[in-house]
């Protein structure tokens, strides 16, 4: 299995490309951070992927339809071609939306909602040559009610969320999956400087591992066994997604507000 993941220098990205890793997968480490990700490939759990040429490292800016080309050509190259596209790539941008610097706000849309789709996109083709293509996005327990401090960044996994939506459907016909995880707060270097109510009154109980392992067994798992299109990840996560299915918006926004709201 080739698996392509951005954002691959740390967190997530990089703990679920150990995990796929140690299980013998060809897997391409991609980000823009390039100084970080060429400390992270010499970690010891890429010393036998390394030594059997089975992990690539590469340049990518999400935003950038050339950078998403030539990422998949390196792929294309070393491996043959891609089997799996985690679109793991993204900011966070938290405090009240007058306050915060409009400059970032805006780059954050770009590189969560536009690298994304640019992604699922220009990954198609190739993955529809494979037996198991599948495109699995990083959405987030945000994109199940918009929440406050973090606006932009829930809106932005509200596009994710419709994005992989519509293409569950629409990449059917060529053979391709299209799914997403939704963690709630991840303990991570994104999340390591911002200050939240909601994570102040929740805390924070995910580690990249926890999320890094469903990403890795969605990836190896055939198309025809997946059932759902989100994968909420965490209790919290799942009883909240679960609840909206069935829940009035007011009863919802009732809820998110005593959670993330001051």
């Amino acid at each position: 299995m080739n698996v392509l993941i951005t954002g691959a220098s740390r967190g997530i990205g990089l703990a679920t490309a150990k995990r796929l890793a140690a299980k013998g997968h060809c897997v391409g480490l991609f980000d823009i951070d390039t100084h970080e990700l060429s400390h992270a490939i010499k970690q010891k759990a890429f010393k036998k992927a390394n030594k059997n040429q089975r992990v690539i490292t590469g340049d990518l800016d999400v935003t950038q339809t050339e950078s998403w080309d030539n990422a998949i050509e390196q792929m294309v190259n070393n491996f043959g071609g891609i089997d799996v596209l985690i679109n793991n790539a993204g900011v966070l941008v938290s405090g009240v939306l007058p306050t915060t610097d409009l400059d970032k706000q805006l780059s954050l849309v770009d590189i969560n909602c536009k690298g994304v789709l640019i992604g699922c996109h220009k990954a198609a083709p190739y993955l529809a040559d494979s037996t198991n293509g599948k495109i699995i996005n990083l959405s987030s327990a945000s994109a199940i009610y918009g929440q406050s401090e973090v606006a932009t960044y829930s809106a932005s996994k509200f596009f994710v969320r419709g994005l992989t939506e519509a293409l569950n459907v629409e990449y059917a016909n060529m053979g391709i999956k299209v799914i997403d995880v939704m963690p709630l707060w991840v303990k991570s270097d994104m999340t390591k400087d911002i200050e939240v109510t909601s994570i102040d009154r929740l805390g924070i109980n995910l580690t990249v591992d926890d999320v890094a392992k469903k990403l890795c067994k969605l990836s190896g798992c055939a198309n025809r066994k997946i059932s759902k299109t989100h994968y909420p990840i965490g209790l919290p996560a799942k009883i909240l997604h679960s609840t909206s299915q069935v829940t009035p918006d007011s009863v919802i926004r009732f809820i998110n507000k005593k959670i993330g709201a001051k």
